[in-house]
């Protein structure tokens, strides 16, 4: 009996399969419904994956499996379309998610405030030494009193509780 054929098909299907068959955020566990698929840490949009065309098997199929990772559109954003300066997102977002009892919304909040108040920062040419030494919110807060608003306040306290616990 000769060689065994193995049954090919397109990558682009089986990128396909992979993600309908994803459930849930692989970082912050949320319930998908919409999502961004990540290969090799970059995310493949849809036109991408319909380029996809090359025949591959089950085996290899199986070695590219392990490099995919499914993310909700927030943690796909956060991770890969954000380049912060002041904070660090990722991590503060990481720690909402595994030390505190707040709700998804709850944590999405916090990271948006926390990531405009970077970008605000950046606007001003906040000076970073003096942020990243012992700069805290209230000394923030009063060197931007004029633009921030009573939310930045509460997302910047979150954040140094993050800081504190990172800390201990």
């Amino acid at each position: 009996m000769p060689g065994l054929l193995l049954k090919k098909r397109p990558l682009s299907r089986y990128l396909k399969d992979y993600k309908h068959s994803q459930t849930h955020c692989f970082q912050c566990g949320k319930l998908l419904d919409r999502m961004a698929l990540v290969f090799r840490g970059k995310v493949i949009n849809k036109e991408a994956i319909a380029r996809m065309d090359q025949p591959i098997d089950d085996d290899v199929w199986l070695n590219v499996q392990n490099e995919l990772v499914a993310l909700c559109r927030f943690c796909s954003e956060i991770a890969y379309n954000s380049n912060p300066s002041y904070f660090d997102i990722m991590a503060f977002k990481q720690y909402l998610f595994g030390q505190t009892e707040m709700s998804h919304s709850t944590i999405r909040e916090y990271v948006v405030r926390l990531r405009r108040l970077d970008e605000m920062l950046v606007a001003h040419n906040y000076p970073a030494d003096t942020f990243a030494n012992g700069g805290n919110a209230q000394r923030t807060i009063d060197d931007l009193s004029s633009t921030l608003h009573s939310n930045y306040r509460i997302a910047l306290r979150k954040y140094e509780q993050y800081l504190a616990w990172q800390k201990s």
